[in-house]
């Protein structure tokens, strides 16, 4: 009970959005804005200030990068092992995307941060700031196998390319940039121009979150995309689970890594998969199903994770 209470003003924040795109409240300019001060502003502040407060000790442990990188490998391993060839190569390159790709930022730092408070919020934007390179590259990588048959340089180069420009990418690097400088504090003005802007992220995250979700034929959907729902929601947190605990990472590390794990497909997954041709609307039902899905999935992980 604690654990569904625990989650209970996530998910209606969701739904606060939610209702607000229904009503017209939020125009797509609005949304558009909005995104822009989450993505730009709001989740690098939230990342930078994770990464300068986390505990570095945990990168003398010689499996933390080997335990944050083995889950997004194995899990694509499953998917290609147990359900390739009952798919399109289109479906099945927007599931093998859609398996790892979690809304990490949008849920996943808001969800960590109010089951477990800062010391998560730490754990969980060191945990991203590694493993945010290998993600991009084995999904899309793992995708486009799937969709074309082979891999090319061109896509990797693109990738790489791509998360250059992307500032939660650029926050996480700047921020360990900063900590293996030495400069785990920074002036005063500045930290609390990132606090206030960090503040803004996870009340407006849910609320946007809840406004991009589209809910037509919920039962419909979910029979159409429910491997996406299993690989996503029980599969890949449960890998993860396994491979942190086998490791010896902290309880800290193993309750946020898991808690990532768990989210829902990212929001910007149906993106990637429209513009490598993928099966962009499976990937966009596949999005909206695990959002719901989630409100009973997170209590269960809550529970067992210990956090309530």
């Amino acid at each position: 009970m604690q654990a569904l209470l625990i989650v209970t003003p996530i998910f209606l924040l969701i739904g606060i959005g939610w209702f607000l795109k229904y009503k017209k409240v939020f125009s797509p300019e609005t949304l558009e804005e909005n995104n822009f001060l989450l993505y730009w502003l709001a989740m690098p502040a939230t990342l930078l200030q994770g990464i300068l407060r986390a505990d570095m000790d945990i990168l003398q442990n010689p499996l933390f990068l080997i335990a944050i990188w083995a889950p997004y490998f194995i899990t694509l391993v499953i998917v290609w092992t147990t359900a390739r060839y009952s798919e399109t190569p289109a479906r099945f390159a927007a599931l093998t995307l859609s398996a790892v790709r979690g809304n990490h930022f949008f849920a996943g730092i808001p969800i960590v941060s109010l089951a477990m408070g800062s010391r998560g919020v730490e754990a969980g934007t060191l945990i991203l700031a590694f493993s945010l390179v290998i993600m991009q590259l084995l999904s899309i990588g793992s995708g486009q196998l799937a969709l074309y048959g082979t891999l090319s340089w061109k896509s990797v180069r693109a990738t790489g390319l791509q998360l250059l420009k992307n500032p939660l990418f650029m926050a996480c690097f700047f921020g360990l940039l900063l900590v293996f400088a030495g400069v785990n504090h920074l002036p005063p003005w500045i930290n609390e121009t990132l606090k206030i802007l960090a503040e803004i992220s996870t009340g407006l995250a849910l609320l946007m979150l809840g406004a991009e979700l589209r809910l037509e034929n919920i039962f419909k959907m979910l029979l159409s995309v429910w491997k996406i729902v299993f690989f996503k929601l029980v599969v890949h947190p449960v890998v993860t689970y396994l491979i942190f605990a086998a490791l010896g990472l902290s309880r800290e590390m193993i309750q946020a890594g898991v808690l990532l794990a768990a989210m829902p497909v990212g929001v910007n997954t149906s993106i990637v998969a429209q513009a490598m041709g993928m099966d962009n609307e499976y990937c966009s039902r596949g999005i909206a199903i695990t959002t719901l899905c989630s409100i009973l999935s997170l209590p269960f992980w809550i529970g067992l994770l210990g956090l309530a």
